[in-house]
């Protein structure tokens, strides 16, 4: 996803080295470029809330505060950096000083006083979700859930998915999480799991190793018959790709 998003970015001057003379379709430089830079900083701004949004995962809700105090530190710090110190003012010295102060001082304070965050408990395969009324009844993934099922000759509905994944809300809210899929899970008496890879559990890493992925989204549609090897579905879903799998669990 990163990779992506990294070569989108680059593709604009790519373009505009095989084709230079497209330069003259360009805006000129001018003040509209100080309020497009002001601008741009909402988005920046919208991405750090979503980025903090998932901090409670890892350190609870009251970690969240003390990791956004600490993140305030860091932007005083670099507000003096770029007024005082960039700018050539002659109190360069003090402002030096102050801004590895709020640095230093927003680490000790926030993250290793209040937060102690070197010494979190270790990441587990975490339980699902609070269920939604009328979703799916996800249970906990495990090796030992998926035999399980399978020995009751039950269909298994496997999501591994992560609170920052952004495919993985779009496959969940577009084709897993609506009425035809739910109809058929229920029709076909199919067992579904969930496994959480926000904080990367060691034996889910393992699992999407053993898929050749290198991260999330996967799902798997685990046959009735015990036999048979599950179906991977691919990383982007359709409510097809979902019925026809669980179609062919049950045949």
């Amino acid at each position: 996803m990163f990779v992506m998003f990294a070569l989108g970015l680059a593709a604009p001057y790519v373009l505009l080295s095989l084709q230079p003379a497209w330069v003259r379709f360009l805006p000129k430089p001018g003040p509209w470029m100080e309020k497009f830079k002001m601008a741009m900083g909402f988005p920046m701004l919208a991405t750090a809330l979503f980025l903090l949004s998932l901090l409670d995962v890892h350190y609870g809700d009251e970690g969240v505060l003390w990791v956004g105090f600490f993140v305030v530190c860091v932007a005083v710090a670099a507000w003096l950096w770029g007024q005082f110190v960039q700018r050539g003012s002659r109190r360069r010295g003090l402002a030096l000083a102050l801004a590895g102060l709020f640095v230093a001082g927003g680490f000790v304070f926030a993250l290793e006083m209040q937060l102690d965050w070197r010494h979190r408990q270790p990441p587990t395969a975490g339980a699902p979700a609070a269920r939604k009324p009328g979703g799916i009844n996800w249970q906990p993934w495990s090796r030992e859930a998926v035999q399980a099922a399978r020995t009751e000759s039950r269909p298994v509905l496997v999501d591994f998915t992560a609170r920052w994944c952004p495919n993985c809300r779009v496959n969940k809210r577009t084709s897993i999480e609506i009425p035809s899929v739910k109809r058929k899970l229920a029709e076909i008496n199919a067992v579904t799991l969930i496994g959480d890879y926000t904080r990367f559990p060691p034996v889910i890493t393992e699992e999407l190793k053993h898929f050749n992925r290198a991260g999330v989204p996967l799902v798997l549609v685990y046959p009735k018959d015990a036999n048979k090897p599950p179906i991977v579905l691919p990383e982007l879903l359709t409510p097809s790709i979902v019925l026809d799998a669980l179609d062919k669990a049950v045949n």
